[in-house]
């Protein structure tokens, strides 16, 4: 064998090698991570979730915004905590 073909074989091979670590390594990255749901007692801060309500909803101005914040506190506007709970998945066992 000449050493441009001992020389290939080798960087063939070193491939190969390459090649079966990365893949053994997404195998095992891929699905051994079990995503548990949200425990059912899970508790959700009422005032971050009508403060991060303020992120996709607008208002002419700040005191517009600091009521409809004590409005969701109060429970006046439930879509809010539904939206939370969709968002961040957890359910309906979920509470306040």
């Amino acid at each position: 064998m000449t050493t441009k073909t001992k020389a290939l074989i080798a960087a063939a091979g070193l491939l190969a090698i390459l090649i079966g670590c990365f893949f053994l390594a997404g195998m095992s990255s891929s699905g051994n991570k079990a995503q548990d749901p949200a425990p059912a007692q899970a508790k959700i801060n009422i005032d971050a979730v009508c403060k991060s309500a303020l992120a996709y909803t607008s208002f002419p101005d700040a005191a517009s915004a600091d009521a409809f914040v004590a409005e969701c506190k109060e429970g006046k506007h439930p879509e809010v905590i539904e939206r939370y709970k969709a968002d961040m998945n957890l359910g309906d066992g979920a509470k306040i």
